[in-house]
């Protein structure tokens, strides 16, 4: 699930291909208000897209927030397209994803029989060992020893953790959205 590091690294391409003259801009409090002002300036039309689909209300919720946060990531990108920019906003696009891996996570738990609750509590508790095994990987394998160097090194690693993170909160909220389709 590369799709965050293309993301980001299209957004950077486009910007500097199509003749950026702008130089990077910084991502101040008010700056990130007006972009989350224009960004939710698109739900409305975003959800009557989502309205056209025979979605449950859980899906609609879903997608709506995660095209928030990926609409805020791109246009966060388009302001400052640094390394280190691209790196905060991929690290915010996590943390948000981690926030909606939670709330799916408890609403998961709270739909599951008491009997088979442990099963997610102990299958979450290895996921998050995994994660940090393998973000630990991620940033060994980022060495200039073994990638050949370079700033790009940082966005990959913080991608690929984004990606862990993108990947857990879309599998969490399908077992729970499977649950409720059933139901």
């Amino acid at each position: 699930m590369r799709r965050t590091l293309i993301i980001a690294l299209f957004t950077l391409i486009s910007s500097v291909s199509l003749g950026q003259s702008d130089r990077p801009k910084e991502i101040t409090p008010p700056v990130l208000q007006q972009i989350k002002t224009a960004v939710n300036e698109l739900i409305p039309a975003y959800k009557k897209t989502l309205a056209l689909k025979e979605l449950s209300s859980d899906a609609i919720e879903f997608s709506m927030d995660t095209f928030y946060i990926g609409q805020v990531l791109s246009k966060r990108i388009d302001l400052d397209y640094t390394t280190a920019g691209m790196n905060i906003s991929i690290n915010e696009m996590s943390s948000n994803y981690d926030r909606l891996l939670n709330k799916y996570y408890t609403k998961l738990l709270k739909v599951l029989q008491p009997q088979d609750k442990t099963a997610l509590v102990t299958a979450q508790k290895a996921w998050l060992q995994f994660r940090d095994t393998e973000s630990k990987l991620i940033r060994t394998l980022s060495k200039d020893a073994y990638s050949g160097g370079g700033t790009i090194q940082s966005n990959i690693v913080a991608s690929a953790y984004a990606d862990l993170i993108v990947k857990r909160c879309i599998d969490i909220f399908n077992y729970y959205d499977n649950i409720e389709k059933a139901n």
